[in-house]
């Protein structure tokens, strides 16, 4: 990933909703899909708020989940880039955030 995506961050358009320890859904920028999540994707999701470091995302996935770091880093990459491809996360440029994807 670019330094420029070292702190990711969902697209400010999208939205939401953890559902207890089931997951949650996410609502797709500018469509109307929703997208399931499973219970470590949603976490992961509402950490993508551009304050958070892909290496502190790994360490919360690591302490919240049994899987090794190299595990984790490797899911996070392949979430990121499935949300990416949605146009899910930004560039986190500012005002004229524009979607990954």
């Amino acid at each position: 990933m670019s330094p420029r995506t070292d702190y990711p961050k969902r697209h400010p358009d999208s939205s939401f909703r953890p559902i207890g320890d089931e997951g949650g859904l996410v609502v797709l920028p500018g469509k109307a899909q929703v997208k399931v999540l499973n219970p470590a994707a949603i976490m992961i999701y509402g950490l993508l708020d551009g304050a958070h470091s892909l290496n502190q995302i790994a360490d919360r996935v690591t302490g919240d989940f049994d899987v090794s770091r190299e595990t984790a880093m490797t899911d996070l990459h392949a979430f990121l880039d499935e949300l990416a491809s949605h146009g899910m996360l930004t560039d986190g440029g500012g005002d004229g955030e524009e979607p990954l994807g």
